[in-house]
């Protein structure tokens, strides 16, 4: 009679140690892909965009009055933390907005539109 109870305790003991199904590597493994940002200016003015990651700044270029760029990103701006803010200083006139603290992984995708009022500006991440 306790043959059959070790059998089936031991089947069950062992089913739990299998490796489970359905988990792929990239799930496990965080992605180094480059990432990317796409600036929507609906600003009257040319807009100099710039991104804060790990203590330093790195300038990506103007976004025309009313226009919308995007821009390649490396992997090594988010390889630290994985957050960056964004900077948006408008051509000619004082004054500037500043994201808040935005977390991206690789592969990721970010899109900053710039309104009127830069205060009402968004950001979204995917």
């Amino acid at each position: 009679m306790r043959l059959p109870a070790v059998l089936v305790a031991s089947a069950a003991l062992l089913g739990g140690c299998a490796p489970r199904r359905g988990v792929s590597a990239a799930a496990v493994v965080p992605s180094t892909e480059d990432w990317s940002l796409t600036v929507v200016n609906h600003h009257w003015l040319d807009v100099s965009v710039t991104v804060l990651h790990d203590g330093g700044r790195s300038r990506l270029g103007t976004v025309s009055a009313t226009g919308q760029e995007t821009y390649t990103l490396p992997f090594r701006m988010i390889d630290a933390g994985r957050t960056v803010r964004f900077e948006g200083n408008p051509v000619g006139a004082n004054g500037n907005v500043t994201t808040e603290a935005i977390t991206v992984r690789g592969g990721g995708h970010v899109e900053w539109t710039l309104e009127s009022g830069l205060e009402r500006s968004t950001v979204a991440v995917w």
